[in-house]
């Protein structure tokens, strides 16, 4: 502070007696704090859809359970192949995985967009 500068004391609010019990207690208008613990960061989800479901109803499925996926997705590896259909999805903390079918019998699984494993499965999922 430089000393052409003065200062007002009556600016400052000081305490002339301590504080009463009475004047600590919460008005109504206090936020009320939930107590209950949120759901627990890590926890594994997995959604398997019939087959009646793949497709849209299951990425439906897999959003309500907050795991994003696509509804269809193109084959990986083979060109040849129609369109897949979302069958399941899985998802641990913010790592998902979306199942996809594909006519020709292949279940290929990408995890956060990138196929990870393609594999022959044969007949028809449930």
């Amino acid at each position: 502070m430089y000393p052409s500068e003065s200062v007002d004391e009556t600016e400052f609010d000081t305490p002339t007696s301590e504080p009463e019990a009475d004047n600590l207690t919460l008005d109504d208008e206090t936020e009320d704090v939930s107590t209950t613990e949120p759901e627990a960061i890590g926890s594994f989800k997995i959604i398997h859809c019939k087959r009646y479901e793949h497709g849209a109803d299951c990425m439906m499925k897999c959003a309500d359970a907050g795991i994003s996926c696509q509804a269809g997705r193109k084959h990986p590896y083979k060109s040849n192949v129609k369109t897949g259909l979302l069958m399941q999805c899985r998802g641990l903390g913010v790592v998902t995985s979306c199942w996809y079918y594909y006519e020709n019998g292949d279940i290929c699984r990408f995890v956060l967009g990138v196929p990870i494993l393609c594999r022959y499965e044969g007949g028809t999922p449930d």
